[in-house]
Parts: structure tokens; C-alpha cells; sequence
């Protein structure tokens, strides 16, 4: 398989209300913000209000599923509901130390038949030499094992700016990204309007998205009905659709989006409470209806 990604970028006018015909949407579900309290079988009864909630899949975080993979691929059979894209963390005091972790997430990871893996990679506080390697030991193990593997854009990793993320695009011609944008934006203090020519690469190589609405001071909005959000809510919507454009004309396959909204402390609260301020389930179905709508989908 050649994993480097045919690119070519359309007229900015094509980026607006793409059709994603001859490409997949699929709209998939974190089990972050649920609360398994009380649950005798936690992970079934998360899947059966997932796929009640009409998602066609989900994204599990490995470190926190206890479950063992055949359960959970039984689980998503009896749902109708495509196998679990896996996100993994990469960890240690030194990159040899995460190039290690990686190696032993990968394996486990790749018990769960993912379509996708969504791996949290390397440190902001490493040389850009370790962090390069590392991406790159990454992507040859990717490629080794047949399971794309991509990274996400996000504080405390070597993704966490979008000047920095060109770096390591330019260094690395196979590296591929989750488009967690609402990280950037916290970091810049911005929309990222002044940063096209950093976005249009980090587009450019994007294959899955975090959808979750940052803003200027924070990763994650309150509640993106409000009206007071609405610029911000356009203005994601808008690089999301591009990352759709770029990939229809990278002749991808199938996109999946996670609607992503978090829980506490991602979430705000209500003063002297633990209690968000909105409950988080009904944003992340808004999302995935609304993203259906603007973005198009097919299958």
C-alpha cells in the first residue's frame, strides 16, 4: 500500500458544502464523556445508546477499555456498528521510552480490527530530531502492519502549534494527522485566519478529525448551539469541510469524524458544582447531526 497521500487542493470555492461523493463520512463515538457508574456491562450499554444515537461507530481510548477484544468486536457486530477506531498514547522520560510504548499499544491496538489508529505521539519538550524519529519509527510500523496510524494535533505533544506541525510535515512526507484544530486555536489565541499557509498543510495531510469547537481562551466552547458561538462554530465547520475536499481529492476512501466534546474539566461547570453547564452527550448528537447536514455523507 502507498501511504503517501495524493494531494491536491481545490478552489476555495469547492470548499464550500462538499458532497463527499465516491468518499465515506462516518460519524464515530468517544465514550469520554459517559458515565459507567452503576453499569453492570458498561461497554454494551455504551454501544447500544451509540448506535441508538444513530453513530456508525465508535473511538475507544485503549488504555481504559477492560473489556477483551473479542467482546468488544461482538459488541459492535451485534450493533451494526463498524470496529472500534483505537486511540493510543505514546509515554515514558525518554523518546526511546515512547518509541517502546508505542510498539506496545500498537500490538494490543491492532487486537481490536481498527480501521484507523489515533495515536497521542512524542513530547513537546523533545528535541525536534527525537520527535522526527519517533513519527518516523511510527509511520514504518504503520506501514509493517497495514493499519493507518495517525497523530493528533494537540498541547503536550510535538503537534501542539500549527507552526510547529509544519515542521514536521515538511521533515516527514508520510506523516498523517487527527485535525484536532480547537488545540491550535488556544494556543495562537486565534482562529487561525493569519496561519493559511500552516493550515493548508496541516489540511493537506489530515485523514480523521476531532470535532470539537476550541475558541481563543479554551479547547472546547461551552455549548455550540448557543448563539454566541456561532462564528467559531462556522469557522471549524469551514476547515473541516476543507479537510473533505483535500481528502476526496487525495482519493480517500472514508473519513471519520468524532464529534468530541469532553466532560469536566473540558467541560465548564457551574459554579461550586461538578455539574457542566450542558449536558455533554446531547452536544456531541448535535455535532454529528449538524456535520451530517453540512458536510455530506454517502453509504
Amino acid at each position: 500500500m502507498d501511504w503517501r497521500p495524493r494531494v491536491e487542493y481545490l478552489p476555495a470555492a469547492e470548499h464550500v458544502r462538499v458532497v463527499s461523493l465516491g468518499m465515506n463520512i462516518t460519524f464515530t463515538k468517544s465514550f469520554w464523556e459517559m458515565d459507567f457508574t452503576g453499569l453492570e456491562d458498561p461497554m454494551g450499554d455504551f454501544i447500544s445508546r451509540v448506535a441508538a444515537a444513530g453513530f456508525d461507530g465508535t473511538e475507544l481510548f485503549l488504555p481504559l477499555i477492560p473489556e477483551t477484544p473479542d467482546r468488544v468486536l461482538e459488541l459492535h457486530q451485534q450493533a451494526g456498528l463498524r470496529p472500534p477506531i483505537i486511540d493510543i498514547v505514546t509515554d515514558g522520560e525518554t523518546p526511546a521510552d515512547h518509541a517502546a510504548s508505542f510498539d506496545r499499544s500498537l500490538a494490543r491496538a491492532l487486537e481490536f480490527d481498527p480501521p484507523l489508529i489515533n495515536s497521542h505521539t512524542g513530547r513537546d519538550i523533545f528535541a525536534f530530531e527525537d520527535n522526527v524519529a519517533l513519527f518516523a519509527h511510527a509511520i514504518a510500523r504503520s506501514r509493517e502492519v497495514g493499519v493507518p496510524v495517525v497523530h493528533e494535533t494537540h498541547r503536550y505533544r510535538p503537534t501542539y502549534s500549527a507552526i510547529e506541525t509544519r515542521r514536521y510535515l515538511e521533515e516527514l512526507p508520510d506523516l498523517l494527522l487527527n485535525a484536532d484544530f480547537s488545540h491550535w486555536m488556544v494556543v495562537h489565541e486565534s482562529d487561525l485566519s493569519d496561519q493559511e499557509h500552516n493550515l493548508e498543510s496541516a489540511i493537506a495531510r489530515s485523514r480523521h478529525i476531532h470535532a470539537r469547537v476550541g475558541f481563543e481562551e479554551g479547547p472546547q466552547v461551552n455549548d455550540p448551539r448557543s448563539p454566541e458561538w456561532s462564528d467559531h462554530v462556522a469557522r471549524h465547520i469551514e476547515l473541516w469541510r476543507r479537510i473533505v475536499a483535500s481528502c476526496l481529492a487525495a482519493g480517500v476512501a472514508t473519513l471519520a469524524i468524532t464529534p468530541e466534546f469532553g466532560p469536566p474539566p473540558y467541560a465548564p461547570t457551574l459554579p461550586g458544582t461538578a455539574e457542566p453547564v450542558a449536558d455533554v452527550w446531547d452536544i456531541n448528537v448535535y455535532m454529528k447531526d449538524l456535520l451530517r447536514r453540512e458536510l455530506g455523507s454517502v453509504g
